[in-house]
């Protein structure tokens, strides 16, 4: 408990310490030459409130399905926002309706973290309790199992697995249809982190997965054995500030390469067979990133916005309008970036040029997860829980 609360503070320092100025923070003017429409509207409980938490909405073909911190999963229709189905994690299997209302009155929380995953069918999302949690698409709880440690990334799912990421640096791979544990890694974490957890990633027969020391690996899916394992960043500095190296940000991989950054460290191209690296350049982040035609987008630990090359690293363009504010991952939707900030604004960034585009002013409570896109339409969930579906022309 006392590493957790370390942690969690080391957290909150590092935030300020990357948004503090003498001069209130300005935003940088902008006239809107796109006006993208609100198509829908809704809420799921209290969201994350002022928890620090990566819980994100997703969209499988016509349903969004989105949860609060404190036990709340629901499904929405795409197209309407009409409620689908509700599910409470804080109500026991069997209880009675009043039995429900009194744990809910009692202020009990179900802690989901993370974010929802989807495949084979199912959700899956797991807890700070430790808790990993399996729904039928329609919103029956099918099984529901506890690990060792916080889940504080949404599983990833593939490869006849349910993979989790604890905060203690273990993988956990679970079979989708029972929970029944396959197989443990225990990685070796450092005694200081950011409170934060690299979301596992599972493509072509490996788990990917990113450490609080800085480093990168894959693991053999059957079995759980290491295939590699290499630092992409190393701690260096005298203070612990300085030397945090944590791989925070989801991996992503495209055509056998694989991208990772880390906090204080380095954004790199590996060979997902073997973990050669193919390039390497000074770019440090704690965010999530996106990658879409050949194009690497990035928002780093400062606020600055950055598109790359994925052959080369070559940077393409660099945008500093919103340096020192605390800003989510980009998300790529159409021909733009969309951005959220923790005052609740949305900016969009045309992908091309790096230029504004567009600002929205949503929920005034902010945003803390980047926004999730099908192509066609463009959803965020803000800090208080509102979900909302936006559209361009």
């Amino acid at each position: 408990m006392k590493l957790q609360l370390k942690q969690a503070l080391l957290f909150t320092a590092v935030l300020l310490a990357g948004c503090s100025s003498k001069e209130p923070l300005v935003l940088p003017p902008v006239q809107n030459s796109i006006d993208p429409d609100v198509v829908w509207s809704k809420s799921i409980g209290s969201g994350v409130e002022h928890y620090e938490s990566q819980l994100t909405p997703i969209i499988v073909k016509d349903t969004v399905y989105a949860a609060s911190r404190e036990g709340l999963v629901a499904a929405f229709d795409l197209n309407s926002g009409k409620r689908k189905w509700q599910f409470d994690l804080r109500k026991p299997a069997g209880s009675s309706f009043w039995q429900g209302i009194s744990d809910v009155w009692s202020g009990d929380n179900a802690r989901i973290s993370g974010g929802i995953s989807f495949g084979y069918d199912k959700l899956y999302f797991g807890t700070e309790n430790g808790d990993v949690v399996a729904l039928s698409a329609d919103g029956e709880l099918v099984w529901r199992v506890m690990v060792k440690g916080e889940v504080l990334a949404s599983p990833a799912v593939g490869e006849g697995l349910v993979v989790v990421a604890t905060g203690a640096g273990t993988l956990i791979a679970l079979h989708p249809d029972s929970g029944e544990q396959r197989w443990e890694f225990e990685n070796e974490q450092p005694a200081l982190t950011l409170r934060g957890v690299s979301e596992p990633v599972i493509e072509a027969g490996g788990v990917i997965y990113g450490s609080g020391s800085g480093h990168l690996g894959v693991l053999i899916a059957d079995r759980g054995y290491q295939a590699w394992e290499e630092p992409i960043a190393v701690p260096s500095g005298s203070t612990d500030l300085s030397r945090l190296v944590d791989v925070d940000a989801k991996p992503v991989v495209q055509g056998g390469t694989v991208y990772s950054i880390a906090y204080n460290g380095s954004l790199i191209a590996q060979e997902l067979r073997t973990g050669r690296q193919i390039w390497k350049r000074d770019y440090a982040s704690f965010r999530n990133f996106a990658i879409a035609d050949s194009i690497l987008y990035v928002v780093d630990s400062e606020g600055r916005i950055y598109a790359l090359d994925t052959a080369s690293g070559t940077e393409r363009w660099s945008q500093f309008g919103l340096n020192k504010h605390y800003l989510t991952g980009p998300a790529v939707y159409k021909d733009y970036l969309v951005i959220g900030d923790n005052k609740g604004n949305l900016h969009w960034v045309n992908r091309a040029t790096g230029d504004f585009v567009a600002r929205q002013s949503m929920d005034g409570s902010g945003f803390y997860t980047e926004a999730v896109s099908n192509g066609a339409y463009v959803l965020v969930q803000s800090r208080n829980g509102e979900l909302v579906l936006l559209q361009t022309p």
